[in-house]
């Protein structure tokens, strides 16, 4: 009888009760829940580590053809489409070489003095920041047999190119204009393009007088013609990473000005042509050697842009506005502001990023690296944010903003 009734429970007990089972997928979507997390939280520290690697990388490939091929290469940097202020993928080019047909005459703008300019009137206002030009400041290079027409028509000539007057390494370089240039017309005879400064050295021929210099003036130039990309897809930055100018150490030619149509119109935005070039010996040369030191701020695409709103909010109401005094800002004559916020952000101690959350309960920055390239080796190593705000300690008030964050690559502090 025992017997039977072992049996018969060891029967019953067969299966699993409803509770035994909803425990055990409890448990289970506990596990895969944490599994999940763990991995996501994995792959967001590792991919500024790995974006800043594959910088590096790409780099040095740039570097390593140049030396083979005994001919300059390089690397362009392709502006983010939905954040112009960001980079988010690059490619391999090959310098071209420089233009430098048929001859030049500098010339003033508005030689007769009377405010408007001597060729299409209007106003004296070359630059176009809002301000009257100095009459007697040269600007504009008038060229005969340049062809200057038919390279823009074919796309090798636009605004923002550079120009070294006179030929040759005794030479400066200008950025150029080309809205005298009309492509609805046939080629003139003379062709004009107008300086984006003012050519340093104004002769000695009266104001008066149009031309720039009674005799000996420069009559030979070079136009630096864009660059050809070399065979191959973009290399593309892991998902959700870019290089923030914004934050980054690089030559004043590739930052937007204040303004751009001088009306406050706050649409200045980066070169569309951020080159890195290296010469045949490895180090850099062009605009990214005039630094001497180039520093890439690697960060994670929505801090750039949630942290850079709270801030511009912070400046004027007005957008456009805020947006010419963080341009402004950038480029002033300490260097300019650096936008690399420190490691943690108390909203109730920075007014700016007050609408960040509570007071005491900072905003984490997430992950980012430095990528610095040396001019004179162009060689590329990998450093961490020295994202200190020592503001916070001290007398003044925290501004949220690393008061130092490139001293680990100015030291050689390598990131791991």
């Amino acid at each position: 009888m025992k017997r039977v009734r072992l049996l018969q429970r060891s029967l019953l007990r067969a299966g699993y009760t409803l509770v035994e089972i909803l425990i055990v997928v409890g448990i289970l979507v506990v596990l895969l829940t944490m599994t999940l997390m763990t991995v996501r939280f994995t792959r967001d520290g590792d991919r500024v580590t790995a974006a800043a690697g594959q910088i590096q990388s790409f780099l040095a490939g740039a570097r390593d053809r140049a030396i083979y091929a005994r001919a300059p290469r390089g690397v362009r940097l392709f502006l983010d489409t939905n954040n112009p202020r960001t980079v988010s993928s690059m490619v391999y080019i090959d310098p071209s070489e420089s233009w430098n047909d048929g001859v030049i005459q500098l010339r003033r703008w508005d030689p007769e003095l009377d405010g408007a300019t001597n060729t299409g009137g209007g106003p004296v206002d070359i630059n176009q920041d809002g301000s009257p030009d100095d009459p007697k400041s040269v600007w504009m290079v008038v060229g005969e047999g340049t062809a200057w027409w038919e390279l823009k028509r074919r796309g090798l000539l636009f605004d923002g190119m550079r120009i070294r007057i006179p030929r040759g390494p005794g030479g400066s370089w200008y950025p150029i204009n080309t809205r005298l240039i009309d492509l609805t017309s046939p080629p003139p005879t003379t062709q004009i393009l107008v300086l984006g400064i003012p050519y340093r050295d104004p002769g000695n021929t009266p104001v008066e007088r149009s031309q720039a210099f009674e005799s000996g003036g420069p009559e030979d130039y070079e136009i630096l013609l864009a660059p050809r990309i070399l065979p191959g897809e973009p290399a593309a930055l892991p998902e959700g990473t870019v290089i923030d100018l914004d934050g980054s150490r690089i030559p004043d030619s590739w930052r937007p000005s204040s303004t751009l149509t001088g009306g406050g119109t706050g649409n200045a935005l980066y070169s569309q042509y951020i080159d890195i070039v290296y010469s045949p010996r490895g180090s850099l040369v062009g605009d990214a050697a005039s630094g001497g030191v180039l520093h890439l701020y690697v960060c994670d695409r929505e801090d750039s842009v949630l942290l850079k709103e709270e801030y511009l909010k912070s400046l004027n109401s007005d957008p456009a506005v805020a947006l010419n005094a963080f341009n402004a800002s950038l480029q002033t004559a300490n260097g300019g502001l650096k936008f690399l916020p420190s490691d943690a952000i108390d909203p109730g101690a920075v007014a700016w990023a007050a609408a960040l959350g509570n007071p005491g309960e900072p905003y984490n920055v997430r992950d980012r690296r430095v990528v610095t390239i040396s001019g004179q080796t162009g060689a590329v190593s990998i450093h961490l944010v020295n994202a200190t705000d020592g503001d916070s300690s001290g007398s003044n008030p925290a501004d949220g903003f690393a008061d130092d964050p490139y001293f680990y690559a100015e030291t050689g502090e390598t990131a791991k």
